[in-house]
């Protein structure tokens, strides 16, 4: 008994080693990024008003891709009673829309696509406009924490498809990814993506 005891003290000091080494690592390990290859279509994941669709504007105007896909943003309760009411308002997705405009993407190049609840259903909405035009390559914008699940979540939703997908960061999300203690909203995503991560590995989350 007191031999098992010493070697799960000694267990518990080790992954507490590991877990100090590690733990200032954890924002940064979550950012991957794919070499960029000429696409079909660059994908705007939801979930920012302008940080991801500013990347995808300019991987648009480098040439990386002729068309953007942006998603509908989910309408929340108070959406619904303006409507009711009949009053005209602006959506996020009309003010996206308006500004990439404004930035010289055609409106011809920018497909709008319905509102998902979160990444695995934004990723079939992905495989779905994959397999109706049978593209071969698409780049997939988000955060840069969110990233590596981005990426793993994508790669399993288009497999068989034949299509490759490449993820990108987009270079305005300003996040100190290797100080991500010490803002509260660094922390909470950093964990959050962390938690989600392992559950994805653990197929008990998609």
């Amino acid at each position: 008994m007191k031999r098992l005891l010493v070697r799960l003290a000694a267990l518990a000091a080790f992954l507490l080693i590991l877990a100090a080494v590690a733990a200032p690592r954890l924002g940064a390990w979550l950012v991957v990024e794919d070499p960029l290859q000429k696409a079909d279509a660059i994908f705007v994941l939801g979930g920012t008003l302008f940080e991801r669709p500013l990347e995808a504007v300019d991987l648009y105007h480098a040439g990386w891709a002729p068309r953007l896909l942006l998603m509908r943003q989910i309408a929340d309760d108070g959406e619904a009673e303006l409507r009711r009411r009949g009053v005209v308002y602006q959506r996020e997705i009309d003010v996206q829309v308006d500004v990439l405009m404004r930035l010289g993407v055609p409106r011809a190049a920018i497909e709008i696509l319905d509102e998902q609840d979160s990444t695995k259903d934004e990723a079939d909405a992905l495989r779905a406009v994959v397999v109706a035009n049978r593209w071969p390559r698409v780049i997939v914008v988000t955060s840069k924490q969110h990233t590596r699940r981005a990426r793993l979540v994508m790669n399993r939703r288009v497999a068989g498809t034949g299509a490759q997908v490449m993820v990108r960061a987009s270079r305005y999300d300003k996040t100190d990814v290797d100080r991500w203690w010490r803002q509260r909203g660094t922390l909470r995503f950093t964990l959050f993506e962390t938690q989600r991560l392992i559950a994805y590995w653990l197929r008990i989350a998609d």
